[in-house]
């Protein structure tokens, strides 16, 4: 039986019953010793006087009270007779023999003491248990109206087994799943607010400067050359808001969890090199060369098009902020328990105090040269990164190197 308070329940029921027979028991007992005992002084009494008068007949007598004497069934039917003579037969109303009628009473008031006791405890216990059951429910419907107000620091403790206890776990998990589902709706709240914030001062300076510029080219007297020049800064400003949009919806999609990688077992080094590619005109364009440091064939299970997206903006980064001329150095190291890809730089580098920061979104260093870098690039690739259960560090020297190593733990 797996019902505990069932079970519980039962067990003083059994033991109640017990306790009733055993009464039963020594009332019956008692019941009969003393109707033995007064049968014996009644009895005792009678024979006395028989042998008084008839001292002869006393082993004879003996045997009649023993039922051992040979002719007692004849003698019985003649008592039986003289009794009728009397008026005393098996009709007779007990109330006549006062001696038997009083154990009657007695015995018969025992039994109903018996009964009245048993009842009795019977419902005390029953009221007992019940009482203690709907104490705990009364606990949960109060704890489940603090809940609704949205207190969760009530807590439901019910040590022993069974059917409640089981109740009570569920109510903590429910409660805790609650709890975390107010928070995780907080949390989103202040992270839209925040969003909302961020994108809406991102998004006012080139829309500032949009309109200036739209002001400006409303003049007819502006010559064709500066008209087409406004209107090239135009669209490095739309092409900037673009690219800063599409980066936040990614990054909105990751930390909503609204994507589903697709991760597959792939050469890393290959789906470097295919971003290596990609960016060749930038290399280009900034003097660059590009440092290997690898092997073949290091297969992590990845997926490969948000992976490149998070090595492009890494690679990018390293690339804009190198001295022309330098290099940018690409190293994939594999052993039995990790697999670790660095990029790194030996430009600009980054202030101490600012390396925490420079993953946070539209976060940009104070000395960064890049004016127009919104700051999405890095946040968006540790989101990425950290999606494929890997971790990202970056360690950096003011005027000396930038380090970025991502750590892809094999178990």
């Amino acid at each position: 039986m797996k019902n505990t308070e069932l079970k519980s329940y039962m067990l003083i029921l059994a033991i109640l019953l017990f306790l009733y027979t055993g009464y039963q028991v020594i009332t019956h007992q008692l019941f009969y010793n003393q109707l033995k005992a007064d049968s014996i002084t009644t009895w005792g009494e009678i024979t006395a006087r028989l042998v008084e008068q008839n001292p002869n007949h006393e082993a004879e007598i003996m045997k009649v009270l023993t039922s051992h004497a040979a002719d007692s069934s004849i003698y019985q039917e003649k008592g039986r007779e003289i009794f009728r003579q009397y008026g005393l037969d098996e009709d007779l109303e007990s109330e006549l023999f006062p001696l038997l009628n009083d154990h009657i009473a007695g015995h018969n008031q025992s039994v109903l003491w018996g009964l009245f006791i048993l009842g009795f405890m019977l419902f005390g216990t029953g009221y007992w248990h019940y009482k203690m059951i709907f104490h705990k429910i009364r606990q949960l419907t109060s704890a489940a109206k603090k809940i609704i107000e949205g207190d969760y620091s009530v807590v439901i403790n019910e040590n022993k087994e069974g059917e409640l206890a089981k109740l009570a776990a569920a109510f903590r998990s429910m409660k805790d799943i609650i709890r975390k589902s107010m928070q995780d709706l907080l949390e989103e709240k202040k992270f839209l607010g925040q969003m909302l914030q961020d994108i809406s001062h991102q998004l006012k300076t080139p829309l500032s400067t949009i309109s200036i510029y739209n002001e400006m080219m409303l003049n007819e007297s502006l010559p064709r050359q500066q008209h087409v020049q406004l209107l090239q800064n135009n669209e490095v400003q739309i092409s900037r808001m673009n690219v800063l949009i599409q980066n936040l919806l990614k990054v909105a999609k990751i930390d909503a969890r609204a994507i589903s990688f697709d991760k597959e077992r792939a050469d890393l080094v290959e789906t470097v090199e295919e971003v290596v590619d990609r960016l060749a005109s930038l290399i280009s364009k900034h003097q660059l060369s590009i440092e290997w440091d690898t092997s073949k064939d290091v297969v992590v299970a990845h997926d490969k098009m948000w992976m490149q997206e998070a090595v492009l903006n890494l690679l990018k980064n390293a690339i804009e902020h190198s001295k022309p001329g330098g290099k940018v150095m690409i190293q994939v190291k594999d052993t039995p328990i990790y697999t670790e890809l660095v990029i790194q730089d030996f430009g600009e580098g980054i202030e101490s105090q600012e390396l925490p920061h420079i993953f946070d979104r539209f976060y940009k260093a104070s000395s960064s040269k890049k004016h127009d870098s919104v700051g999405i690039g890095l946040a968006l690739a540790k989101a990425i990164i950290e999606a494929h259960n890997a971790l990202i560090k970056v360690e950096s020297e003011k005027n000396t190197y930038t380090k970025f190593t991502i750590t892809f733990i094999k178990f």
